[in-house]
């Protein structure tokens, strides 16, 4: 009777979801915030469910989708061919013997390929410049409660229960010192960190094509907020991605334009010094926390990112085929448990994305992932260099330094990511769709001023005649 009632629930979910395709697709983007406070401290007897949760609305935003023909922009083809081999070789691996269970398999396609196909339908989830600058303003006011939220975590003792993992386990839970190091709203620092790279990537490039003094103080707020959240998430990688995409952004606008760059800077002011005083006056124990994370690391931060790139030649001599996709993935050993499903082969230590890849997919897999993302990339610089409008080449711009200085990290083991990756790979087709209609609406503007100004002329030139 359980297993009626589920599938019962999961049918209305999707259908619900797919009477409107845009809404639910938006509000995928709210879930991916809010679903750790679901599972945390709202519903925890549902913390299963709510995880695959958003997973469900977005396969009935697909159907959604599907149900209205349209045709669907493809000026990179060599993109959607790649992901047809791609998940040719995903499906092959699902039956990999290794694996124990082909259903172990489900989790390893629903974290490789469920959210590609937002990248050719997101094109068509924004009408115009205003309509996506206005979904991204109110979007990062969801910052604004995440970030206090944190602020509230930091300054908690360990047993609250605001600091409780979704587990509801004190023991495991991270700290520096006598202070937590903060989650949000989400289940797992790791999901922060990804939501607060998003925030920062935006911010940037809303703070430097905006001109209302108005907005340039919300912004500072906004990024000020998520700089401090940043501190007291103990996370190295996140300050240092913030740092070098702060860097990097500034250099490419030098490149493109003098003007652009020097306006960034100034307008860069405002937020910075509302930092500074933040952590100066209110916040000097997360910068102190901080620094004593950064000492008592056991391991640098050159260390992971150079491990990253030589455990995969460990795996790949060890075993060239794979272990099977989902192998490495964190629910397959609750999976087991729950459906008694036989155990698969005993796998290499593994922690880094890369690796994980290696020992899922095996070499062809390896090859053919980070080769889609490599022409996800280059697809972006492309679109990047091609765009005239100052907002969305600045947005082309700031997507592809999150995608390349996010190459080797979590992706397929992090769901919070895989959202925001495949959403923001989408910008690929958005940007240069907007920018066509932008030119199509001035020269249907110019053709009716002309056809106004002709018109009013009209009758002067007919009494001039007789």
């Amino acid at each position: 009777m359980e297993i009626v009632g589920a599938v019962i629930l999961v049918l209305v979910i999707i259908c619900g979801a797919s009477q409107n395709w845009k809404l639910s697709i938006k509000a995928i983007l709210v879930i991916v915030i809010i679903e750790g406070a679901l599972r945390r401290w709202a519903f925890p007897q549902a913390r299963d469910l709510i995880y695959f949760f958003k997973d469900l609305v977005l396969i009935g935003s697909y159907i959604g989708f599907a149900s209205q023909p349209r045709s669907i922009v493809d000026r990179y083809p060599f993109i959607k061919e790649l992901t047809v081999v791609i998940t040719i070789i995903c499906c092959l691996q699902a039956f990999n013997p290794s694996l124990g269970s082909p259903i172990i398999g489900l989790l390893g396609i629903r974290a490789y390929l469920l959210y590609i196909p937002l990248v050719w339908i997101l094109p068509h989830l924004f009408d115009s410049e205003i309509d996506l600058r206005n979904f991204l303003r109110n979007y990062l006011f969801l910052s604004i409660p995440v970030c206090i939220l944190g602020i509230i975590q930091f300054f908690s003792p360990a047993d609250s229960p605001l600091n409780l993992y979704v587990a509801g386990e004190e023991s495991g839970i991270a700290k520096v010192g006598e202070f937590v190091r903060i989650t949000g709203t989400f289940s797992y620092l790791a999901g922060l960190t990804v939501f607060l790279a998003v925030c920062f990537t935006l911010l940037i490039v809303l703070i430097s094509e905006e001109r209302a003094f108005k907005w340039q103080i919300i912004y500072g707020l906004e990024l000020a907020l998520v700089t401090v959240n940043s501190f007291m998430s103990g996370a190295r990688g996140i300050i240092l991605y913030e740092i070098i995409f702060t860097i990097t952004y500034l250099i490419s606008l030098f490149f493109t334009s003098h003007k652009a760059a020097s306006n960034f800077i100034v307008r860069l002011f405002v937020p910075i010094t509302i930092a500074a005083l933040l952590a100066v006056i209110y916040f000097q124990p997360a910068l102190q926390a901080f620094s004593d994370r950064v000492e008592t690391a056991s391991d640098s931060v050159s260390d992971r990112i150079i491990g990253s790139f030589t455990q995969v030649f460990s795996y790949a001599g060890d075993r060239s085929d794979g272990y099977g996709i989902g192998a490495t993935q964190s629910g397959a050993a609750s999976l087991r448990r729950l459906l008694d499903l036989p155990n698969g082969e005993e796998l290499p230590t593994h922690e880094g994305e890369t690796g994980r890849v290696m020992i899922e997919l095996g070499l062809l897999g390896f090859i053919l992932w980070y080769g889609l993302r490599i022409v996800l990339l280059i697809s972006l610089f492309s679109v990047f260099s091609r765009l005239r409008h100052p907002f969305y080449k600045d947005l082309a711009l700031a997507i592809f330094l999150f995608q390349l200085i996010n190459i080797t990290g979590q992706l397929v083991t992090n769901p919070t990511m895989l959202v925001y990756f495949w959403f923001f790979s989408g910008f690929i087709y958005l940007l240069p769709v907007l920018e066509d209609k932008e030119r199509q609406r001035i020269s249907l503007d110019r053709t009716r001023d002309s056809n106004v100004i002709s018109s009013n002329l009209l009758p002067n030139d007919k009494k001039k005649d007789e």
